[in-house]
């Protein structure tokens, strides 16, 4: 079963829209100009292959006929038989539609039906096939689960410490008094004493 977003799901929706909106028509199916089948709806008695390269031939010398005798570009070929009728229309120079109708139908009724799907079937083969989503690539577990590499290990490097802001002196034999002592017999304790002379 073919996708229904594809070109060849919407050829196929186009074919059997029409088979829907006209019953009269049996069979249809769109060929390109070289008589290769692209879709087609066809009764089990008809082969794909050989309606499609029957339609081409019969498109190329209908537009050998209608040039050759000065009618212009060919839009479509009708064809009447015992048992019923043939159209192929041109879908706007991309490919052939071609539609087989029961005997009784109406002409003018089935021609407006096939052109309508043409139209269809042009518009589908205008545009390009719709671009697939992208698909995620999975992680590689190579480079996902790699173990680390140890080739470089890392220096060490010995720690340094400041030197102390100042450094520690000894004090001087020659000990200062401090500035807050006084001078003098004071400086022994004896304040305001005259100094005992033992004999």
């Amino acid at each position: 079963m073919s996708d229904p977003t594809s070109r060849s799901g919407l050829l196929d929706r186009a074919i059997a829209a029409l088979l829907a909106q006209a019953p009269e028509v049996e069979a249809a199916a769109v060929v390109s100009f070289d008589g290769l089948p692209m879709a087609s709806a066809l009764p089990a008695t008809m082969d794909e292959d050989r309606v499609a390269a029957m339609s081409a031939a019969l498109l190329s010398l209908g537009e050998r006929a209608a040039e050759g005798l000065g009618r212009g570009g060919l839009n479509q070929v009708y064809i009447e038989g015992d048992s019923g009728t043939v159209f192929l229309v041109s879908c706007d120079d991309e490919a052939v539609l071609v539609a087989v109708a029961a005997k009784g139908a109406k002409v003018g009724m089935m021609l407006y039906e096939v052109r309508r799907a043409a139209e269809s079937v042009a518009g589908v083969l205008r545009q390009a096939d719709p671009e697939p989503e992208p698909v995620a690539a999975a992680p590689s577990y190579d480079a996902a689960y790699a173990a680390p590499s140890y080739d470089a290990v890392p220096s060490y490097t010995e720690p340094t410490y400041a030197e102390p802001a100042a450094t520690y002196a000894p004090a001087s034999s020659e000990t200062a008094w401090p500035s807050y002592l006084p001078e003098g017999p004071a400086a022994n304790g004896i304040a305001g004493a005259e100094q005992t002379t033992w004999s």
